[in-house]
This record gives structure tokens, sequence and C-alpha cells, in this order.
């Protein structure tokens, strides 16, 4: 089996994150064998947790070109695909195989990872090493928002259906805690901030048709860790779900959480995920993303050596997609989402 950045031995306490030298070493929490962190002589945060991977910090990365949309990204539906290390967002016809970019985002994005496509159709990227998030109106390539996050590395984003942004900040720049910046609708600046006592690093953020936001972490001590805040409230609640992994997920149209398992898989949670998974199915990486009628889940494999995204049948779990074109070794896929997505 290909190496996915799979799962990692476990060390000692991560908390050594915000205080470590430049010299290039792995810090993890205890009691979990599912993450691995590591400093880099830049000084550039890395973060294992499973398959998936997150970075922040160290240098920022531009992308060398500017964006383009061909005529031909038209009214079809739309695959994006975002490189940290590129500094770009790719855009690709959703149907097809191994697809060829239709177009591609570049400006004001500074290392981006985590995307999430809005009801109205419009992108939202997290775009870590310039604290803030940024909006894309579909057939743009210049953002109509910037939403500013200062002094946080943004890592995962999510809209609820009030048009609320929210974006999961790994750490601030003198390290942990994270937490999760809020915008209302049409806000630039930060509206709150939903913050818990046992974050550390936070590494996710989704929203369910009911506005209650989900939200994944790596705490002070023990294993990586749910918890949710109900709609409005600013009081998160801990969510006792089991063989989760716990960093990106999101949510089908019969409102099933979607996130990687302990066992390298992707997992399906019902209502109200407070045990296993009801169903797993084979695919695993980075920001799992479904498209409008759930006949399809996307990721972004996060790899050096095979950097591509793969797209899988929901229900039967098979591999029926599979985008190398636009990423290299040295610009390989981060976050991954779908216009039009599946419904909240």
């Amino acid at each position: 089996m290909p190496l996915r950045l799979a799962r990692l031995a476990s060390l000692g306490a991560i908390a050594a994150l915000a205080a470590c030298s430049n010299a290039a070493q792995p810090v993890t929490p205890a009691n979990s064998a599912a993450v691995r962190a590591q400093v880099l002589p830049s000084g550039e945060r890395v973060v294992h947790i499973g398959g998936e991977l997150i970075r922040f910090g160290g240098n920022a990365r531009h992308a060398a070109k500017r964006g383009w949309i061909s005529s031909a990204a038209g009214k079809r539906a739309l695959l994006y695909g975002s490189s940290y290390d590129g500094g770009f967002i790719n855009i690709y016809p959703e149907a097809g195989n191994n697809q060829q970019p239709v177009g591609q985002l570049t400006s004001g994005l500074v290392s981006p990872q985590g995307l999430f496509v809005d009801k109205h159709q419009r992108l939202w990227a997290a775009n870590t090493n310039a604290f803030n998030v940024v909006g894309f109106k579909r057939g743009a390539s210049t953002p109509f928002a910037t939403l500013s996050d200062p002094n946080y590395y943004p890592i995962s984003v999510a809209v609820d259906k009030n048009g609320t942004v929210y974006a999961a900040n790994a750490e601030s720049t003198t390290g942990p805690p994270g937490n999760v910046t809020v915008w209302t609708k049409g806000s630039t600046n930060p509206t709150a901030t939903l913050t818990y006592g046992n974050f550390l690093i936070v590494t996710g953020v989704g929203v369910d048709a009911s506005n209650n936001v989900y939200v994944s972490y790596i705490p002070t001590s023990g294993p990586p860790a749910m918890v949710v805040f109900p709609a409005g409230s600013q009081t998160g609640q801990p969510l006792n779900i089991a063989d989760a992994n716990l960093a990106d997920m999101t949510f089908d149209s019969d409102q099933n959480l979607v996130m990687e398992t302990l066992s390298n898989t992707l997992g399906i949670w019902a209502p109200p995920y407070t045990s296993g998974p009801a169903r797993t199915i084979p695919p695993f990486g980075n920001e799992p993303t479904l498209n409008r009628r759930d006949k399809k889940v996307w990721i972004a494999y996060a790899n050096y050596s095979t950097p591509m995204i793969e797209g899988y049948d929901y229900a039967a779990g098979n591999l029926v997609d599979t985008i190398r074109s636009g990423f290299t070794t040295t610009a390989i896929p981060y976050g991954v989402a779908v216009d039009p997505r599946s419904p909240y």
C-alpha cells in the first residue's frame, strides 16, 4: 500500500511545539498513536494526524504565476484543490478522470489549505500564512472578501446556512492554544472566538444542517478529541465519538459525519456521533468532501511521492477518479472542495 503520510508512532508532549528550537525535531501528544508533530528549521510546524497533514508558520508560499480561468469552467460542476507549497488553488471539472486544470487561483493566496464552497457557490480558503480567510465568487480570479484573522494560522474553514464563516486556527503566532475565529455574514473582522479549556492545536471545523459547530483538536493531554458548540453558543460540549482520527470532517445530506478512522479508512458516523462509525470505506487523506448528490467523496492525497486528488464512489467505496495533473512533488494538494457541494 502506498504511503499516505500514514499512522505514526507516539512520542512526547506536543506542548513543546510552542517552545521548540529551530532544529527539526518531533513532538507528539501522549497517549496518541495517530499523531506526530515536527518543527522544521524554518520554524514551520508540521502535524500528521493519521493519514492527514497540516502545516503552518515558517516561510510564506506564493504562486509564481498569475491566476487564470478558462471558459471551459463554464457552468459545469467544479472541483478545487489547494496547494500549501505552491500557493495556489487549481480548478478542475468534477466529471472525468485525471482531469486537466481549467483554471488556477493565485491572487491573495499565501500557503492555502482548507477549502469550503458555500450555498452561493463561493469558495472560501484558509489562507494559512497570511493570517486570513479569502473568498472567491465562482468564475472570479481575485477575492471578493478577505476576512482578517490576526496573529493566527487558519487551516480549515466552514460556512453555516446563515453565511457565518468559521476558521479553525491551529495556533497563534506565539504558539498554542488554537481556537476558532467567527465572522458573521458581511463582516471582515472577527465577531467572535470559540475557545475551549483543553484546546492545544485545533485541527478541523465543520458545521451541520442545524448550524452546530464541531471542532477537532489535539488536547493538552490525551488523544485527539472533538467538541461541539451548539448553534449560537460559545460554550463547547465534549463529544465522545469513537474510532475517529479527529481532523478534517464533513457532513453528508443525511447529516452523517464523515471523517478518517483510526484504521486509516473513511468513517461515516450517524447522529448523534457518540459511538463508532456506521460503516467505513477505503479512502483516507486530507479534507473529505462530498459532491451535490453524495455520489462521490473526494480526498487530497498530501504525499510528496505521489501527490493527487482521489474521488471514490461514496456508497461502494471504490476508486473512480484520480487527478494528478497540476500538482508536483514540490506543490502537493492539501485541501479539496466541490462546487456544488453536498447540501447541508
